[in-house]
């Protein structure tokens, strides 16, 4: 009897003991779990840590390559604050030509109303007679109003109507070539010297690429200036001789027939023979505006000389940027 006692309290102490030990041993296990989930180090494997994005690299545009042109003076200056973003003898002395009749229009326009009556004198028809084509046929004792003149001196770029604007200025060539001086003067011009309002060849007329660029610009502040040059065709009003006259631009940029998606949209051109030719360009790309010009050129190559350094200079702003 009392061994049989003796094993009943054996077993149930051996029972007590078991589960004491199973509970411990459950609870050191989630402890151990609870802080390894707390530490980090045991990990929901549905779990995905995610990387931080390595942000790439901007690839930069390649440096643009300096163009060669057949124009012998050359520049593109920065619509904005004036400076050279190419150049090609800048500050030569060479022949305006007929891009002389920016600097015309630009005086007449400050001295006349464009509604304003001129009428034509002798001395006007005489010049435009004198170079074929380079007219727009004005008629002595012709009256015609201001704008129509500003649009036959810059369109088909008529000796004739610069003549007219410049008499009706000053009453002389030799009087408005003075004002002609000084306005170049107050826009900085320090390579250049003007003899006559349309650009006839002169041994005393000449100018620079830079200061044309400079008239150029100066010239494209006045709305009616920058509407002809950005004008292909132009009816000019009935006259005392004359029939209502479509005239039209003697520029192939503003004509797109030349380079049409380039971005010029005003200039004007300059002509005396095939190896002695002028353009100065406006140009916008992207919001950006600069002024273009190239003397001494071909009569074709001046679009494609424009048109290279136009390039490279906008390649040259984004690399810059």
């Amino acid at each position: 009897m009392k061994k049989e006692k003796l094993i009943r309290k054996l077993t149930a102490g051996l029972l007590a003991l078991t589960l004491v030990f199973s509970g411990s041993a459950a609870a050191f296990a989630a402890a151990g779990t609870a802080g390894s989930d707390a530490a980090g180090q045991t990990a929901d494997p549905g779990t995905q840590v995610q990387q931080p994005e390595i942000p790439q690299e901007t690839q930069k545009p390649e440096k643009p390559v300096r163009p060669t042109i057949s124009a012998k003076s050359a520049i593109v200056i920065d619509g904005d604050d004036g400076r050279i973003l190419y150049s090609k003898n800048p500050h030569y002395k060479r022949d305006p030509l007929s891009t002389t009749k920016l600097l015309t229009c630009m005086i007449a326009l400050e001295h006349l109303k464009l509604n304003q009556t001129v009428t034509v004198t002798q001395a006007a028809v005489n010049v435009g007679a004198k170079i074929d084509g380079s007219n727009v046929d004005l008629k002595a004792g012709e009256k015609v109003k201001v704008k129509d003149l500003i649009y036959g001196a810059m369109l088909p770029s008529g000796n004739d109507a610069a003549m007219a604007l410049a008499i009706a200025v000053s009453g002389s060539k030799t009087k408005f070539a003075a004002l002609m001086n000084r306005k170049a003067r107050q826009l900085g011009c320090t390579d250049s010297n003007f003899t006559n309002p349309h650009g006839w060849k002169d041994a005393k007329h000449y100018s620079s690429a830079y200061d044309m660029a400079l008239i150029t610009k100066a010239a494209m502040k006045n709305p009616t200036i920058r509407t002809a040059c950005s004008t292909e065709m132009y009816k000019m009003a009935k006259t005392n001789k004359h029939k209502a006259r479509w005239i039209s631009t003697s520029n192939y940029f503003v004509a797109k027939k030349k380079y049409p998606k380039c971005g010029v949209y005003a200039g004007k051109t300059g002509t005396w023979t095939y190896n002695n030719a002028a353009l100065v360009s406006v140009c916008e790309r992207n919001g950006k505006t600069t002024y273009a010009v190239v003397l001494q050129d071909t009569m074709d190559n001046r679009w494609k000389s424009t048109n290279q350094i136009l390039n490279y200079s906008y390649k040259k702003l984004e690399y810059a940027s």
